[in-house]
């Protein structure tokens, strides 16, 4: 319950103990084609939003996280199994052999102690198998679930590899979901206001004089120096809001940049829980995009206490099916606890911690349930200690 190593030592130590069913069963069903990955996404989703208070409907902002992840593989005869760059690498080599991922995820507000707070949680994973671009696949995962948060304010955080124009024309189709996100800091900015007519021959020029960082107003905040502007790029058509950091205005190290397709005063909520409740983060790009560093802890607990690495099956649509069962079984561990009063006290505690709850009942009610049929099945006991006694000696005992 633990840790599944693979799907037929799941079978062998577990499933078969407690149901009849050959393990074949399972390896047909992760094949299945006609399995729909985006339908379990939707039904997630609608389960989640439940969540909301009504009330609260049209004060809150839903936060779509993308980013992908890679995980390492040995053995050539997985589907979509290729050589691939890994940037964060330690082992003295930038390249690694296995599969990478692109996953959606999904920051939602729930109220808790009478404020709202966010809980996150994946919603769906695709394989990259180089027939789309990761961008496509993104924006493809996006759009799928989209008519399902059409009620709702929504913004999709990513890094600076996914704001590209490609992903960012697609978002753009949908008229309550905006992009906020990192950007490449040799990104191109303008400014906003130009003289359209100079009377001069000639095209007219689309956009301002071209913008230096180097040269906007930087105030101290903590260890950064932040500056705050309004631009054109070549990015979107739309006038977007930019934030840059950097911890060195004379040298101008470790700058990062930041974009945001809407206004960032117009973004309803965010996730601005500090260990001080008294104290409330300023609503700036910069701290509402914070938000997209929760996909890695979801990739790291995944990948060390979710068995995510552990898939055996070779075909693509079963290792899809196989991650996006496991980021079912995340979530419900997330929320559950937030649905049923039962459990009210893992709420915004380690998944782990309630997985580990949950398994230790479950073992203890297929303990006593296999007890009670051993003692129904055998007309020789007589006393509860022969009764023991007897199921201690018997095969496959947990």
């Amino acid at each position: 319950m633990q840790e599944a190593k693979s799907i037929k030592l799941l079978y062998d130590k577990f499933i078969r103990k407690y149901w009849n069913v050959c393990l074949n069963r399972f390896y047909y069903f992760l094949s299945e084609k006609n399995f729909n990955i985006t339908e379990l996404a939707i039904a997630t989703i609608n389960i989640l939003i439940k969540l909301i208070p009504n009330e609260l409907k049209d004060n809150i902002t839903i936060y779509l996280i993308v980013d992908d992840t890679l995980q390492s593989k040995f053995g050539k005869h997985f589907d979509c199994y290729s050589k691939l760059f890994d940037h964060t690498s330690k082992n003295g080599s930038n390249y690694l052999n296995g599969h990478c991922f692109v996953c959606l995820a999904m920051a939602i507000p729930v109220m808790y102690n009478k404020k709202i707070h966010y809980i996150k949680i994946p919603v769906q994973y695709k394989l990259y198998d180089k027939s789309k671009t990761k961008l496509k696949l993104a924006a493809d995962m996006v759009a799928s679930v989209a008519p399902a948060l059409e009620e709702y304010q929504v913004i999709v955080t990513c890094d600076s590899w996914y704001t590209k124009k490609p992903f960012i024309d697609e978002i753009e189709k949908f008229a309550n979901i905006n992009v906020l996100g990192a950007l490449r800091s040799d990104t191109v900015m303008y400014e906003v206001s130009y003289e359209k007519h100079t009377g001069k021959r000639g095209r007219p020029r689309k956009r301002g004089h071209r913008i230096n960082y180097k040269t906007l107003d930087y105030v101290k905040d903590g260890k950064y120096f932040i500056a705050h502007t309004q631009a054109k790029t070549n990015l979107t058509d739309k006038i977007v809001y930019i934030t840059v950091t950097t911890t060195d205005i004379e040298t101008f190290k470790s700058v990062r940049l930041y974009m945001s397709t809407i206004n960032p005063d117009d973004i309803n909520s965010f996730d601005n829980s500090t260990a001080n409740d008294s104290d409330k983060l300023d609503k700036t790009i910069y701290n509402i995009y914070k938000i997209r560093w929760n996909i890695e802890v979801i990739f790291y607990q995944q990948k060390t206490f979710w068995s995510f690495s552990n898939y055996m099956v070779i075909s693509k649509a079963g290792i899809e099916k196989y991650v996006n069962l496991l980021g079912v079984a995340y979530t419900m561990c997330i929320t559950l606890p937030f649905i049923n009063e039962q459990f009210s006290k893992y709420q915004f505690q380690s998944p782990q911690e309630f997985k580990y709850h949950l398994s230790e009942g479950i073992l203890k009610e297929l303990f006593i349930d296999k007890l009670l049929k051993t003692l129904q099945s055998v007309k020789n006991i007589i006393t509860i200690k022969d009764a023991i006694n007897y199921f201690a000696l018997q095969d496959e005992v947990s």
